[in-house]
């Protein structure tokens, strides 16, 4: 009798393998057991929301992304989502050359031209990379789905008095998101009461809206003719541009949300051992799930380290910026409550994302401070490797390993702007009021 044919089962990599150790250990064995009920969600499942809010602004234009499995994610090159992307990309390279073309004609570069090339090459730089994440998510999403496996059943649970992690994410990202359209809204009302403002003083433009796309995107407008249709598409172009530049902050906050839950989740169960005798096993098994989380930690790191690092570049870049800004008087009450509003928000997403992030590195130090409260009675070859391996892993995101995001930083970040805003009470010089200039 001829034996049947075996369909090849595509693997994803997972952690390496310790040649000592047995084929198979307690804790795989229980997350491979038929009939176990999940407890908590993958990552890549928590994610999908976040994914779809990324796609209304031309983001991640992936397939397949709903489903349980990340092996049905594809990015297709044929697919309006794609098409969507290339064409907001393009648009923004042709406004980034247009406003060059503009600020070569200028006398001198001032900190508003400098600014705003700045605010527009690293939205181009988001926009891409994240379309490079977008080619990679099924590699990325299929490793951390194995490596998180074992902490989606028993024995790990969900942590205790904790938000789903679905839940979690889905409140943080929309929450931040619902104060960046907020942002966005005060944004226009501030240019809206500007032209109004503006059109007193000078009432030589043919209607409100030529003169408002006039002032606001004078550097598209040397290029091409006016027309309502070239101004409400530049107008769209800059909304999805303003959301990309606050999604990047709230993507990794999601991604670092994922990852601190494991550590909680390892953490909590070395508590409910409550110090009292295991066998050997158990610690073998808590040993490979340590190491699993660091090496996924790693893989994530190496993914993501080019992500975190403009991002914060980005923040602190314009943090400065608009602290220079503070110094000037504004000609509205919008343009206040706006400014201000900006400002503000933009310190709070940044410290919000660096403190999300820091929790990674936090939450994998609390299992050696459990472990530590063990009796030496207990201690056996397994404990002490793991000891060991959460004394010396570098469990902590990092910008391109120039620097670790622990909570440190937070303090060392706050200290330059405050330094900065000191030396800026002496030396900032007041930009002048174009309010009034008829001449452009």
């Amino acid at each position: 009798m001829t034996p049947p044919e075996v369909t090849p089962v595509k693997r994803y990599p997972t952690a390496r393998t310790v040649t000592d150790d047995p084929p198979s250990t307690p804790s795989t064995a229980l997350a491979e057991e038929p009939g176990q009920q999940e407890q908590d969600c993958s990552t890549h499942e928590a994610l999908t929301a976040v994914i779809f809010m990324g796609q209304l602004f031309s983001l991640m234009p992936i397939a397949g992304y709903t489903g349980p499995d990340p092996r049905d994610v594809t990015m297709r090159y044929r697919s309006v989502r794609f098409g969507y992307g290339c064409l907001t990309l393009f648009l923004m390279l042709a406004l980034i050359v247009m406003l060059m073309v503009h600020t070569g004609h200028e006398p001198s570069i001032g900190v508003q031209e400098a600014s705003a090339l700045a605010y527009y090459a690293i939205i181009v730089f988001f926009m891409v990379e994240l379309m490079l994440f977008a080619r990679n998510w099924s590699t990325v999403m299929g490793r951390w789905y194995v490596d998180e496996q074992p902490f989606r059943r028993e024995p790990y649970r969900a942590p205790a008095h904790s938000l789903p992690l679905r839940r979690k994410v889905h409140l943080v990202a929309f929450g931040v998101m619902f104060f960046a359209f907020v942002e966005d809204t005060l944004n226009f009302l501030s240019a809206y009461q500007l032209n109004e403002l503006h059109i007193r003083y000078c009432p030589h433009r043919s209607g409100f809206w030529k003169n408002f796309f006039h002032r606001e995107h004078p550097y598209v407008l040397r290029v091409f003719p006016y027309h309502a249709a070239l101004g409400w598409t530049i107008e769209l172009t800059m909304r999805i541009a303003k959301f990309t530049w606050h999604y990047v902050d709230v993507f990794i906050i999601c991604l670092s949300l994922g990852l601190q839950r494991r550590f909680v989740q390892f953490n909590e169960r070395l508590e409910r051992l409550d110090g009292q005798p295991q066998p050997q096993a158990v610690w073998r098994a808590l040993r490979l799930d340590f190491v699993r989380l660091t090496e996924l930690v790693a893989f994530v790191d190496g993914r993501f380290s080019k992500l975190i690092l403009f991002c914060c570049a980005n923040d602190m870049f314009f943090i400065t910026v608009q602290l220079f800004n503070s110094f000037d008087l504004k000609p509205t009450t919008m343009t206040t409550i706006y400014f201000w509003y900006s400002l503000g928000f933009l310190m709070c997403r940044c410290f919000l994302m660096l403190f999300v992030v820091s929790s990674v590195s936090r939450a994998s130090e609390r299992p050696l401070e459990t472990l530590r409260r063990f009796p030496s009675s207990n201690w056996n070859l397994d404990l002490r490797r793991l000891c060991d391996a959460a004394a010396t892993s570098e469990n902590a995101l990092s910008g391109k390993r120039f620097f670790f995001v622990r909570r440190p930083l937070i303090l060392a970040m706050a200290g330059t702007i405050i330094t900065y805003e000191l030396v800026l009470l002496d030396q900032v010089k007041k930009i002048p009021d174009n309010t009034k200039d008829c001449t452009f």
